[in-house]
């Protein structure tokens, strides 16, 4: 199997990348399974001079990897930018705590770690998704074999370059070439103690069904659904700065399902033609080119999906408000655009596809929200804007989302799901063993 690097500001190939054959891959399993059992014996001193050597990689080939991740996924270098610093912080965050944030070695009660361990990344953000998970893995004395999406081979060789520059030990971080069949056998073989997967949801659960059967331990990190609420005394700039970041940052490629934009009767129609015009100011623009706005999406196959739902939205009653329309010439970009009157039983809310789109349904009052929100499940966050915090409380305490946000500051950046302050459980793949000492 070959896999093929395409950059989507251009749609032609940077390169063709070969799969590790069974062999290959053998190989490198036994050497990662080897590389576990030295690595859970060394002290946190040595594992935390690691990291941070890993951070310092990072830091120092920053422009590199932004380019390559701009390169085949497409999003602006500035994001790229932001996400391999985050990354290098997050190594060095974990280099810094980690060790107490584990037991001593002399408690009754200690956390060890399980072995080999496969982390499986999104495409939406390339390196985060990995390195959130690979730096308290590492710290807590697991190997680590690495499986970025199949549209990143030149990120997958690019991280394999960057522990080899940080002295990782052979067989500690392992960046791996190969298919979805290949993957199953990994999770399937016994050297093989955890899984980590961040994605979509049907992955997601066929992925934790077959470490199941393996009763091994899964980590998972899903897309969920998002809305935002916006109440009649809602401040509309501020409601509109942060859709704005959340539909149209990473070219609304977040890694969420981005239900919709839920507003009640006395400020919607305010609220339409302020994010109307906000969004005339996002235009696609070559995402390595300082000013952009607008990256294009990552592969043509998604952009060509989301233009034929919104088409279908429009078709069965929604107004097209801005964009909706293919821009000719090369590359994957799609124009910023908003659809109004949209219901809750269209696909465009139902199941949003990753893109630049927003989706704007009114309702009665905040009942309609209650009702509307208690069909979705619990999955997912809501975004609650009102002047009257007590109002907004009271909502979201009778919403089932796990999650909701009152005001939520509009300036973050990072990633929906994951804050500034949360970081990846140290003990996710640590057994948890007791000594008792009768006298």
């Amino acid at each position: 199997m070959t896999f093929i690097s395409f950059n989507p500001a251009t749609g032609r190939q940077n390169g063709r990348f070969e799969a590790l054959d069974a062999d290959q891959l053998e190989r490198r399993l036994q050497q990662s399974a080897e590389a576990a059992e030295g690595w859970r014996h060394r002290p946190f001193a040595e594992r935390a001079a690691l990291l941070n050597q890993v951070a310092a990689q990072l830091s120092a080939n920053r422009e590199r990897l932004a380019l390559c991740i701009t390169r085949e996924m497409g999003k602006l270098l500035s994001e790229s930018l932001a996400e391999v610093d985050r990354c290098a912080r997050e190594c060095a965050y974990f280099a810094a705590h980690g060790q107490a944030m584990l037991p001593l070695a002399r408690s009754p009660v200690t956390f060890e770690p399980l072995g080999v361990v496969l982390l499986l990344g999104s495409w939406h953000f390339p390196l985060w998704q990995l390195f959130r998970v690979l730096a308290p893995t590492l710290m807590a004395g697991n190997a680590v074999l690495l499986k970025l999406a199949d549209n990143l081979p030149g990120c997958a060789r690019e991280i394999a370059a960057l522990m080899e520059a940080a002295q990782v030990p052979a067989g500690l971080v392992t960046s791996l070439a190969i298919d979805q069949a290949r993957v199953a056998e990994l999770i399937r073989d016994p050297r093989v103690s955890g899984l980590a997967f961040g994605g979509n949801r049907e992955d997601g659960a066929r992925l934790a069904a077959l470490a199941g059967q393996q009763l091994k331990k899964v980590e998972l990190e899903l897309d969920e659904a998002e809305l935002h609420l916006v109440l009649d005394d809602a401040d509309l700039e501020a409601a509109v700065d942060a859709v704005l970041l959340a539909r149209l940052g990473n070219a609304g490629q977040q890694g969420i399902e981005a239900r919709g934009l839920v507003v009640t009767p006395a400020i919607a129609d305010d609220f339409v033609a302020l994010l109307a015009a906000r969004l005339a100011e996002w235009r696609p623009g070559h995402p390595e080119e300082l000013g952009s706005r607008l990256a294009p999406l990552a592969c043509g196959r998604q952009r060509e999906a989301l233009h034929r739902q919104l088409a279908a939205a429009v078709d069965e009653g929604a107004r097209l408000v801005a964009g909706g329309t293919l821009p000719e010439g090369d590359g994957w970009y799609y124009p910023a655009s908003l659809l109004d009157g949209v219901s809750p039983d269209m696909a465009v809310f139902r199941r949003p596809l990753p893109g630049p789109l927003a989706a704007v349904v009114r309702v009665r009052n905040e009942e309609d929200i209650v009702s509307l929100c208690r069909g979705l499940g619990p999955d997912g966050t809501a975004r609650i804007w009102t002047r009257e915090l007590a109002r907004g409380e009271q909502l979201a305490r009778r919403l089932p989302f796990d999650r909701c946000l009152v005001n939520p500051d509009p300036g973050r950046t990072y990633p929906p799901g994951m804050a500034a302050e949360e970081h990846f459980n140290i003990k996710a793949f640590c057994r948890m063993r007791s000594l008792r000492i009768s006298v």
